[in-house]
């Protein structure tokens, strides 16, 4: 059967979600599925009369005729008026783990564009082949409900509400609508590579289809499967609600014992959760390392233990999770008066329009916090190991300048809740959930 484009009461449905965002940028790779996600976004915005989207690319500068693909997308979106900005990862040699790299460099370059411009959401184009495919590179890794559940159609990262409102959609409709609106649209050649596990599932598909598993009912069985998800996810905030400490300087702590007597599946999401904030990874952790760290915390209590960017560090009653700083560091950013930086994918840096000059983001690390205790009398109150991974900025002049920390009516104990008087600059700490 032929695939027909989606029609524009199909379209109401599936982008209803976007009418609740305000402003929102879209996910525009230049494939047919993201090509037709702008189309029909921009459409669906001029029908109800919202803002139009922003369309953003990441050239990923891994191949010949990358940026002519990019610029591509930014002539279609001229001709559908629609602001374009085209994202360059800028990178050293890429070998091991490229597409996983390449994804988490993708969002971190999306995250920031958002964050510098106060978008509040990002669409992708996932679609219903995604989702299946997603399932069985999931089942072959014996992954549990979270994995099987497959890709959700909203979650939060990075300050950022993460939307995929065409899950249900086949991607050959996509292709058909792209085709329609007689836009052009590109294939990235490594979606022919054999070598990679995503496009050896998809060639295995064809095989599954003719002994009747076709990928709408793999899809469908991951769609229930969120909802029992999204159940026991209720669970673990009343959990969370009653057993966790989270600080708007960028730690957590929970109560050992309570983890460690929770239902196994409430003590694996609760972690799961803290790891992702504090360590601000976009990837999701293996189920496989969870369980390790948690039989780990029972069967050694007192040490330290590293997953997902984190350091899980016994205390007497508590298990407390740090930002890890490993040998590479942490990241430097530049941040100029009125504009907005996401720094580490954790904190949102704001500095005044009244400021008269740029300032450098960076850690404020050992040396830092032994300059501050140096210039002023009084005992660190924040847990060093927190202390370290805080962000600070340093002045032209090799002066570092704590940003205002406070968060509503909770500001951190001093001194860090210090900062220079008339330094017009705040960091929010992103608390998210997926």
């Amino acid at each position: 059967m032929t695939a027909t484009p989606l029609t524009e009461a199909e379209t109401d449905r599936f982008l209803a979600p976007l009418a609740r965002c305000g402003s929102y940028a879209l996910a525009v790779s230049g494939g047919p599925d993201s090509v037709a996600l702008l189309h029909l976004s921009v459409d669906f915005a001029r029908r109800h009369a919202l803002p139009a989207p922003v369309a953003l690319t990441v050239d990923h500068d891994l191949r010949p005729g990358s940026r002519a693909e990019a610029e591509t997308v930014a002539e279609i979106a001229d001709r559908l008026g629609v602001r374009h900005a085209i994202l360059t990862w800028r990178h050293g040699p890429v070998d091991a783990s490229l597409q996983a790299r390449a994804r988490a460099a993708r969002y971190g370059l999306m995250a920031a564009y958002c964050t510098a411009h106060d978008i509040p959401a990002l669409v992708t184009a996932h679609h219903l082949d995604d989702q299946a495919e997603t399932f069985l590179m999931r089942l072959k890794r014996g992954s549990g409900l979270d994995g099987l559940a497959a890709i959700p159609e909203e979650g939060d990262w990075a300050g950022l509400t993460l939307l995929r409102p065409l899950l249900e959609v086949p991607k050959a409709r996509l292709v058909a609508t792209a085709e329609a609106a007689d836009l052009p649209y590109s294939s990235d050649p490594s979606n022919q590579d054999a070598r990679f596990e995503r496009v050896r599932l998809r060639e295995a598909m064809a095989a599954l289809s003719e002994i009747g598993l076709e990928p709408e009912a793999i899809a469908l069985s991951a769609r229930r499967l969120r909802r029992a998800r999204l159940a026991i996810e209720a669970a673990v905030d009343r959990f969370l609600e009653g057993h966790c400490e989270r600080s708007p300087a960028g730690y957590a702590s929970v109560s050992r014992l309570d983890l460690l007597d929770a239902p196994e599946e409430v003590g694996l999401r609760a972690l799961a959760r803290l790891i992702a904030a504090v360590g601000g990874s976009s990837e999701p952790l293996r189920l496989a390392k969870l369980e390790a760290l948690l039989e780990g915390l029972r069967a050694e209590p007192d040490k330290a233990q590293t997953l997902g960017r984190c350091q899980i560090v016994p205390g007497r009653a508590f298990l407390a999770v740090y930002r890890e700083v490993r040998k590479t560091g942490l990241p430097h950013g530049a941040l100029r008066p009125g504009e907005r930086l996401l720094w580490d994918n954790r904190f949102r840096l704001e500095l005044g329009a009244g400021e008269a000059e740029a300032v450098t983001v960076e850690a404020l690390g050992e040396g830092g916090i032994d300059a501050l205790m140096n210039d002023q009398d009084g005992a660190l109150c924040v847990p060093r190991l927190a202390a370290c991974t805080l962000p600070v900025c340093r002045r032209a002049d090799g002066r570092l300048v704590l940003p205002d920390f406070r968060q509503g009516a909770a500001p951190l104990p001093a001194p860090l809740s210090r900062h220079e008087a008339g330094f017009d600059c705040r960091a929010t700490f992103l608390w998210g959930t997926s």
